[in-house]
Parts: structure tokens; sequence; C-alpha cells
């Protein structure tokens, strides 16, 4: 091939461009310290970078997050250290007010100020860092807590992403802080009469006040209540009662409630007169499971004389309680001590002669309604007698008869009223996991009894003022009632049949919920519910029936609201109303009766009421549920009131008192510290996050120097030789560039 002067420099300035190029390429590498500027240049190499840079990135967001997430959690931790710092103070103050030496004005500003550090714990519970409210769950815009402890946020916990799939809650909701559940706390309660020494008359000598304790006699607490008359010849504390003691009928104590396990009960005994305190509590303790080798409950005694029952199991809520016990009461001590021949001759025991009275008293078994005097036959003479009652339990409420509620009613009693709202005074609580329930759990769910065999009373009065008694029966699930004209009036529990969508079936009685429990209740407060029976077929309802049911539902929807409220309490809102007319009772069919007939000293025990919606009940000292403010709130009335122990004769015969007080700040005070440790370990677990995040990005900016960066020496080299080959290049250019024909003439 022969080489021309055009191919040569031809050849020179390729040779230029290429050096050209080169020394480009190597300057840009040196100016950037990367080993490529464009994806074409190397694609592996791009690729791996592209990835990196990614991955760095995502580091750094979750870095920028994680320290965000520090920062909100620090604020709440010193929140919460102050909250905790202010129950101290607070409790301080109770321990103050409970002495005896304080006056009615001076815990009135102990109450004043107490109010104050509630408060306080409120606003800070309202904290807000830059806009955002460290207590409102994911409603972070709104503020959680108003001064009466209603809580507008949720219980929805914020969460960043710290890897895949990783994620780390960085809150506390006002939820978990002020209406939580403590599994390591114990349910107690206690009854709020006071048992007394009643052998003396302690109206007119308060002096002889004494309350009983375990080693006290039954006959100590009924005392001169087995007589009516005690103005001519009363009976003798010492003699009557001691050294020669008359024969004084035995007394039948009725029991009822819901044992540790869930399950309810109702138990009638007879205790002799002689019996111990400490009997009648060893047979309470037994109804609710108590063993000679194992206990379940712990039953005693306080220094107030009141029944305390403690379920020895952590976490349990479904403990309840209520007792009222009748005894026979002649008329004077001298009818008394005739009796006591004529028993004698006759061969009958004082249990045979509480027998004669109760089932004479008693008719059915309900024991809310007592038919007084009862004539007996005793060895041919007829004795009249009364049935004296003995109190636990004392609430000021009204009965499902619209009357004064006693000792005897337990559940039969109407929803305690305030300002638009009605309300039961008894959670409902999952049986299963111990929280409260809401409109879509199952009243199964909840029961501590059967079902297909309990059937509800509703006694409400309407907005209107319309008087309604509706049977609720959960077996059949149906519900009925008489209209005005004495008509009965029938529709079923139902629901939306899933297959055609526009009819209704008959909810099965396990799978009746609350809303739709509500819903019967909402019909009725509002005048709604059907004026003509609904009829079932083949267990469906009719298209239009149930159309019609529905829009009823709606239309006293607007008028009313029926829900669970933060406690699972039943509870309805009067929307057009600032004092609602709306009255109410629901309650077991079946809740005051019992067995009454040939009672011995071996309880005879049924099924009680499978639920409880409001309760004249045992008062709760502590539960592992709290309900922050509203305990508060119970407290500083303790307080004002100069309530040591719950108080049958106070303002608030429910108040647990300045005792049960202190003992229920040591549980809010250790929630809060609890509180404050899950806060401490998401806290540290975010740290954490961030210092691996950090070391991580050092390792992904390491790495991707390395696929990226360039070997500054390599490169250097490279530039003197490529600065070489361009010089030879440019040099060769230059000569070839000053030949011609010349040269060669």
């Amino acid at each position: 091939m022969r080489v021309t002067d055009k191919l040569n420099a031809y050849n020179s300035l390729m040779s230029t461009q290429a050096g050209t190029s080169n020394m480009y390429k190597i300057y840009n590498q040196l100016s950037t310290g990367q080993k490529i500027q464009n994806s074409y240049e190397g694609a592996s190499t791009y690729i791996t970078s592209a990835r990196l840079e990614y991955e760095l990135a995502t580091l750094e967001q979750v870095e920028n997050a994680a320290s965000l997430a520090d920062e909100l959690m620090s604020n709440t931790d010193s929140t919460l250290a102050q909250i905790t710092s202010l129950i101290t103070e607070f409790k301080v103050k109770v321990t103050q007010a409970v002495n005896d030496t304080q006056t009615t004005a001076s815990r009135e500003v102990i109450a004043a100020e107490l109010t104050r550090i509630k408060e306080q714990i409120v606003d800070l519970a309202n904290t807000s860092i830059n806009g955002q409210f460290l207590f409102s769950g994911s409603l972070t815009s709104t503020k959680p807590f108003d001064y009466s402890g209603n809580y507008y946020g949720d219980d929805k916990d914020l969460q960043i992403v710290t890897g895949d799939g990783v994620r780390n809650t960085y809150n506390v909701t006002g939820y978990d802080l002020f209406f939580g559940s403590d599994n390591d706390f114990k349910k107690q309660i206690t009854t709020n009469v006071s048992f007394t020494d009643n052998r003396y008359d302690l109206i007119n000598e308060p002096d002889e006040t004494r309350y009983l304790d375990t080693d006290d006699k039954i006959k100590y607490l009924i005392g001169l209540d087995y007589v009516a008359d005690n103005s001519n010849v009363a009976l003798d504390p010492d003699s009557d009662f001691d050294t020669q003691p008359l024969d004084f009928a035995s007394t039948a104590l009725f029991v009822q409630g819901v044992r540790p396990d869930g399950t309810s009960f109702k138990s009638s005994v007879l205790v002799d007169a002689d019996d111990s305190i400490q009997a009648l509590l060893d047979k309470i303790g037994t109804l609710y499971g108590n063993s000679s080798t194992s206990k379940v409950v712990e039953v005693s005694i306080n220094d107030s004389g009141q029944i305390q029952i403690t379920d020895l199991k952590q976490g349990n809520n479904t403990l309840d309680f209520h007792a009222v016990a009748f005894t026979p009461q002649f008329e004077n001590r001298e009818t008394l001590v005739n009796a006591s021949k004529d028993m004698t001759a006759a061969n009958m025991s004082t249990e045979d002669l509480t027998n004669a009275v109760l089932a004479g008293a008693f008719q059915n078994g309900d024991i809310t309604n007592v038919n007084q005097p009862v004539t007996v036959n005793i060895n041919g003479t007829d004795y009249e007698l009364n049935l004296h009652q003995t109190d636990f339990i004392f609430s000021k409420m009204t009965d499902a008869q619209g009357n004064t509620a006693d000792a005897a009613d337990f559940d039969n009693v109407y929803f305690e009223r305030e300002d638009n709202k009605i309300y039961g005074n008894v959670s409902q609580i999952v049986q299963s996991s111990g929280a409260y329930a809401t409109s879509s759990t199952r009243l199964s769910e909840v029961a501590s009894g059967d079902l297909s065999q309990t059937t509800l009373n509703l006694a409400i009065t309407s907005k209107n003022g319309t008087n309604y008694n509706v049977s609720i029966n959960l077996g059949t699930s149906q519900v009925s009632y008489q209209d005005a004209q004495g008509a009965t009036i029938t529709f079923p529990i139902m629901n939306t049949d899933s297959i055609t969508g526009n009819t209704g079936t008959v909810t099965p009685t396990n799978d009746i919920t609350y809303q739709q429990l509500n819903d019967i209740i909402a019909l009725f407060a509002t005048d709604n519910q059907p004026t003509a029976s609904i009829t079932v077929t083949n267990n469906q309802i009719a298209a239009d029936d149930y159309a019609a049911f529905q829009a009823s539902i709606k239309d006293s929807k607007v008028l009313v609201d029926v829900d669970l409220d933060s406690k699972g309490r039943i509870t309805l809102t009067d929307k057009l109303s600032l004092g609602t007319k709306v009255s109410m009772a629901l309650y077991d069919s079946n809740s005051g009766v019992f067995t009454t007939n040939n009672l011995t000293t071996t309880a005879t025990i049924t099924t009680g009421a499978a639920l409880s919606f409001s309760a004249n009940n045992a008062l709760i000292i502590d539960e592992p549920n709290v309900d922050f403010i509203s305990d508060l709130d119970t407290m500083i009335e303790a307080v004002l009131y100069g309530y040591t122990r719950a108080d049958s004769t106070g303002e608030n015969p429910r108040n647990t008192g300045m005792q049960g007080a202190l003992e229920r700040l040591e549980h809010l005070n250790e929630h809060v510290i609890k509180q404050r440790t899950i806060i401490g370990a998401d806290q540290s677990a975010i740290e954490n996050t961030v210092s691996k995040v950090s070391t991580l990005k050092v390792n992904v900016q390491s790495i991707q120097s390395d696929v990226l960066g360039v070997d500054l020496a390599e490169v250097y080299t490279q530039l003197i030789q490529q600065q070489t080959s361009y010089q030879a290049a440019l040099k060769a250019t230059t000569i070839l560039s000053q030949l011609s024909l010349l040269n060669y003439m």
C-alpha cells in the first residue's frame, strides 16, 4: 500500500483529536473525581453507582425522619416526667387531706390546689411542638383533651420506616396515656356500708360506735334489729348476746356477682347468728372459687367495717359483687323470748324459722319486693315477723319501677344522668382481652352467662315523654312491647342479608352486637320504633319491612346518639337538648330472683345475669383499666367532701374516698411511668437507628467512591502519558504540515 502525504496528514489529525479527547476525559476525572460522566462511558459502573445513590438517599431520608422523631420523643419524655412529678405532688396533698386534723375549710383549699394540679396535667397532655400535639395519636393538629377528660385524638401510633419492612413507633397516644390498661394490676372492689356493732343504740349513743372485724359475730351486726321495738325492754348487749344468749334467727344472705373467670353467679345461703364475720367472708370467698387449698380472690374487711374483694390474678377486669341480707325480726324482746320457747317445744330450729319467713315474704324469689309482715305459726301460736334488711352497698339511684333504689336492687336501676347524656355505670369489657367493648363488639364476647337464656328488660322514657316497657329476648333475637292500645308489637333483631343485600335476616343470638342493641334503644328514645309487628319468614325479613326499619334507625340518629364511651359504658346523647328528658333502665329480667326455699348454711348457687349495664354494685378501688382525668376528679371530690373511705351516707355514695384515692394514685403513677418507659425504649431504638444509618451512609459512600471514584495516582500517570502522546502527535502534525514538492526538486 502506498503511503501518501494525505494519509499521513489524516493519521496525524486523528491522533491529535484522540489525544484531545483523552486529555479532556482525564481532566474531567481530575476535576470531578469520578470515573465516568455519562452512562455510555461505563454501563456497569453507572448502574452500580445509581443503585448506591438511591440507597444513600434512602438512608439520608431515614436519618432525617429519625432525627425529627427523636426530637419529638425527647419532648414527650420530658412532658411525661413533668406529669409524674405532678402526680407525686397530687398524692402528697391527698395524704395531707386524709389527716384527721384537717378542717372542712382546709380541705376546700387542698381541693382547689388539687384542681389546679389536674389542670396542669391536662395542659401538659395538650403540649404541642411545632404545631404538632404530642398526645393526639395520628391527629397531630387536634388538641387532644379538655379539662373534663374528653379525648379528641385517636389511638393510632405514629411510625417511621427504618428499614425494609421495619417500622418504629415514636409517640404515646392520649388514649394509651389516660385510658390504657395495665395487666400487672389487680381489680379491687369494696362495699360502702360500714358494719358496726349494733348491739348499742348508735344514734343516741354515738360514742359506742365500733366497726366490726373478723372475730366479731353476725349477731353483733344485726344487734338491736332482731326486734322492732327496743323502747321498753331493750335487748341487752351483754347478757342477751353473750353471757345468756337468746336464740336469734339465722340470716339469709343473697349474693350475686362475677367471678375472676368471667362467669356470673347468684347465691342464697343461711348464716347463723353465732357465725363470725370471718366465716361470712369465707362463704363469700367460696362463691368466687376459693377452696381450702387455693384462692382466686382475697376477701377482707377494712378498718371501716367494709368488705373488700381483690382478684388475685393480675389483669382480670370482670370481678363484681352485690349482697344483701334479711333477718327475721320479732316485734319486741318479750315476743322473741316466747317464740324461742315455742320453737324449742316444737323442735323448730332458727334456720327453720328463717325459711318460714322467707317463704311468706318473697313471691317467686324476687327479693326486691318484700311482702311483710309474715305470720308464722310456732307450736300453735301465731307470730307476726318482719324482715330486717342488712345493706352491703347503697347508692342514690332509682329502680326500674321509678322508686328510690334500696340495697336489694342490683342492676334493675336507671342510668345516671349528666346534662344531655344518660349513661350506665358498668363498663362492658371483652372477656378474652379485658379491653373495653365498642359498638362492633358482640354481646357474647362480654357476656358472663348464657345469652340464649337471657331476656333484657328496657324501661325507657322517650324524648317526648312516652313510657315503654320493652322485652329484648336475646335467645330468640326478638323485641316486643305493648303499644298504647295494649297490642303487643314484635320485631326481630336483624342485620343485612349478605346474599340479597336489600333484605334482612334474623341475627343469631351470639352474633348480636352492641350497635344493634344501641339502635333498639335509640328507636324507643325517639319514638321511632316499629308500630306494627314485623313478620319473619324462614329467618328472613321482607325487603320493604327491612328498608322501613333501617329508615327508622336513620331518623332516630338525627335526634340521639347511642354508643359506648371510652370506658365501654352505654351512653345516650340527646343531640337537640341541653338537658335530656330521656331516662332508661336496662337489666336482666331475672335480676332480683333468687332461690328462697329451704335454704341451708350450704349455699345454693345458680347462674347470674349474663349482662349488666348500670348497677348498684361494689365500688372499684382499683382495676387494670384507668380513666385518668375522671379518676382525679373523683379524688378531688373525696377531699372536698372529706370522704376517708366510701360512705353510703355521703353526697356521693359511690366515691371510694381518700384512702381509695391513694391506692389508685399509685396505679396512675405507675401507668405514666410505664408509658415513659415505652417511649424511652422506642427512643433508644430510634437513636440506634440514627447511629446505624450514619455508619451505613459512610459504608455506602465508601463503596460508591470505590465504584465511581478515580485513582488519582493512576489518572496522573495517564495524564503524563497522554500529554506525551499528544505532544508527539502535535509535533508530527507540525512537521507534516511543512512538507511540499519543493523539498524533492
